[in-house]
């Protein structure tokens, strides 16, 4: 590859393993779907497998060459605004450098980009691909169009991942169309990200305290509208040696009351705590004492050794706060240390005046001792994303999930939460399911409408194996239903009858006066 003056660098991380051809054709399809023949003309597409990358992380980079400083700034605020192309993509931000390219020796030449919008002199992997055209004040199709994704996730097919897929049926139909992504996560791994991208929100990096030999010694959590921090124990915790001690957790606690801000989201699925809590109190200015009065360090093996609990010198910040607490499960204590907790529950109950079991885990300490509140249910995490505001402006909401029944709306969960909130705004809402249950009343989904993307018996197996197949293949036909019935509106309403102009009128008037 011939290194020009600049070079635009995208790198995806794509849903799962497939060709080049197939990842190549994918992303820029998503690239081509944000910007325009004016923008791309005459500059060099390449591609191929991130050289600094593991193959096994199926990370794609895309680059496009040759461009002006000013062409290439117009082509990176596109990409970088469009929070669906964002989903994909491994960094946080696309990235405009050449020393990472340098690295490349082997890329793939996929053309240089014609006045038609074709590309031509690569290697025909993306023939049959085109840079959409800008005919004057001609709009794309879709364009000023808003479409919100909140899908609950679908069997093995994340809610990220359906977003993903919805995103590509929605640009094939729709090109202009902006997407709004908003996730449905509970708390655990893949949060802070799918949180961030919803609300375009900010990364925070804050230094922890390493808790095993070569440690992690900082950690991320997002920012949501400037306002409300998101965490998850998670992602604090990924490992098992480090995954059993929550004073991480209540170290980024502490850096975002720090920061100033007062709403913060902790996600608690997925984490495997046992020390209960006592390591993150403990950070957040908790002291534990042991009967002859030593201040303890907060690990599980001091667990059945804490007599007293002080919270003098608890953060200042909790007072104010609101610490939403996401996802009510609570991992089990090992064997090894059940007794202790159990002690350990009560005698913070009996400090605080609360039942032992509303002291459980960490969210339970948390709860006990600083003022947090659980939240399990999607209305909670629609609150922390501020999910109304989202609302503002969209034309169409997609929701969806596995199988559609009557079950599907108790427990909060995310279809009925979704069509509510869209209801009393009156915004038509699509839900997309793997099946409909015999017994479901429709009259629960409103003026929603319904589309089952399983159209044919099959065993689970069978539906697992190819829910992603059947699913693109629902996404794109509902897509294309959408785009019949906005054109049969535009060609079958009556055109309402042309205003005459008052100043020819008032000529037209004169002259008969004349006459």
């Amino acid at each position: 590859m011939q290194l020009k003056r600049l070079g635009l660098g995208i790198r995806f991380d794509f849903l799962s393993a497939a060709s080049e051809r197939e990842h190549a054709q994918q992303a820029f399809e998503e690239i081509f779907s944000v910007l325009t023949l004016s923008e791309l003309e005459g500059l060099l597409i390449y591609g191929g497998q991130d050289p600094l990358t593991d193959p096994a992380e199926n990370v794609f980079l895309a680059v496009i060459m040759g461009g002006s400083l000013s062409t290439m700034r117009r082509i990176y605020e596109k990409i970088n605004a469009d929070a669906a192309i964002g989903m994909y993509l491994a960094h946080t931000h696309p990235f405009i450098e050449n020393n990472r390219l340098l690295h490349w020796q082997t890329p793939s030449f996929y053309g240089e980009v014609q006045k038609d919008g074709t590309l031509r002199g690569g290697d025909g992997t993306l023939d049959g691909l085109t840079v959409p055209k800008k005919h004057g004040r001609r709009r794309p199709v879709g364009k000023g169009i808003k479409v919100l994704f909140a899908p609950d996730s679908y069997g093995a097919l994340s809610s990220t991942d359906a977003i993903k897929r919805l995103s590509v049926a929605a640009r094939r139909h729709f090109q202009g169309v902006k997407i709004v992504p908003v996730p449905m996560t509970y708390g655990g791994c893949g949060m802070v990200r799918a949180l961030v991208t919803a609300c375009e929100g900010a990364y925070r990096t804050a230094k922890i305290t390493p808790l095993v030999p070569e440690g992690k010694s900082s950690a991320v959590y997002g920012v949501l509208h400037g306002k409300t921090a998101v965490l998850a124990l998670a992602e604090v915790l990924p490992c098992e040696g480090e995954g059993t001690a929550s004073l991480n957790a209540g170290e980024l606690i502490r850096r975002a009351l720090d920061e100033g801000l007062r709403e913060i989201v902790l996600g608690t699925a997925e984490s495997a705590i046992r020390d209960c809590g006592m390591g993150c109190m403990r950070a957040l200015g908790v002291k534990f004492y042991d009967a002859e009065g030593t201040e303890l360090k907060g690990s599980a093996e001091e667990l059945g050794r804490v007599a007293a609990v002080d919270t003098e010198y608890l953060h200042p910040g909790l007072r104010e706060a609101r610490i939403t607490i996401l996802n009510g499960g609570i991992s089990e204590t090992p064997a090894e240390y059940a007794e202790d907790a159990v002690r350990f529950r009560a005698l913070v109950a009996s400090a605080v005046g609360v039942s032992a079991s509303d002291c459980a885990g960490v969210g339970g300490l948390l709860c006990a001792l600083g003022g947090a509140r659980r939240a399990s249910g999607v209305d909670a995490l629609l609150d922390a994303v501020d999910f109304d505001k989202l609302l503002q402006g969209v034309a169409l909401v997609v929701t969806g999930e596995m199988l559609l029944e009557e079950a599907s709306f108790s427990g909060g969960r995310a279809v009925p939460c979704v069509l509510a909130r869209c209801a009393a705004r009156r915004i038509p809402t699509a839900v997309l399911a793997g099946g409909i249950g015999e017994r479901l009343d429709e009259t629960r989904l409103g003026s929603a409408g319904v589309m089952a993307f399983i159209d044919a018996p099959m065993s689970r197996e069978q539906a697992a194996a190819r829910a992603e197949e059947l699913f693109d293949a629902a996404a794109d036909r509902m897509f294309r239903l959408i785009r019949i019935g906005r054109d049969v509106e535009k060609i079958g309403a009556p055109k309402p009858p042309r205003q005459r102009d008052f100043a020819r009128m008032y000529r037209e008037s004169l002259k008969k006066e004349t006459e």
